[in-house]
């Protein structure tokens, strides 16, 4: 009977330690996610799928996954080879992600206890074409707006690489990169459409 009482009590133990759960609902109107990652934000790498080579998420329907109570980065990669990725996730309990087209791209966390749309429907692409010199801070905000968060949040966007988000279309934004030295590379007044707008940042922008 005392050794039931043990296991009993290490399960008890367990049960807190894995209490976190992240539920991903796909709601993006027909596009199965092949793939999923969930990785410590501490981490440098994604790791292995969460799903496995035989498992999707198709259109309307969710899934949950089960991991200890942290900070997470998560990546969602749909079967065209999109990827829907979410920087520095609090998991104290269940996190809920609806996902939609909108949420195209990488965002940071907004800790208001959902994974936050990647609001807007006008895509915004910065292409790293400073040579060798990697891109630390992405900065995109209405022009009659301060600065407001930094768009690659954990994120390093190397020589070669881009990145993208998505804002509302129609307005214009000024739009600022800072790289590993601290050079800052910014554009005013850039007026977005719906049809989005493209940024290959080279060193003849450089403020």
């Amino acid at each position: 009977m005392k050794s039931v009482v043990i296991i009993l009590l290490a399960l008890g133990m367990l049960v807190p330690a894995f209490a976190g759960r992240l539920q991903i609902t796909n709601s993006t109107g027909g596009y199965s996610i092949y793939y999923v990652y969930i990785s410590e934000t501490s981490s440098d790498s994604w790791g292995n799928d969460w799903l496995g080579s035989s498992e999707t998420i198709s259109t309307g329907t969710s899934k949950t996954f089960t991991v200890t109570n942290g900070t997470y980065d998560v990546k969602l990669i749909d079967e065209d080879g999109d990827e829907y990725i979410v920087w520095n996730v609090p998991i104290n309990g269940t996190v809920n992600w609806n996902v939609t087209l909108s949420d195209l791209g990488e965002r940071d966390w907004s800790g208001t206890g959902s994974i936050p749309s990647n609001s807007g429907n006008a895509r915004v692409t910065i292409y790293n074409d400073l040579g060798s010199y990697d891109i630390y801070y992405v900065y995109c905000d209405p022009s009659d707006s301060p600065w407001g968060d930094d768009r690659l949040g954990s994120e390093i966007l190397s020589p070669g690489d881009s990145f993208y988000f998505n804002v509302p279309g129609e307005n214009y934004y000024d739009i600022k990169c800072v790289d590993v030295d601290g050079d800052t590379y910014t554009l005013w007044q850039v007026y977005i459409g719906n049809d989005g707008y493209r940024w290959n940042v080279n060193l003849s922008d450089i403020d």
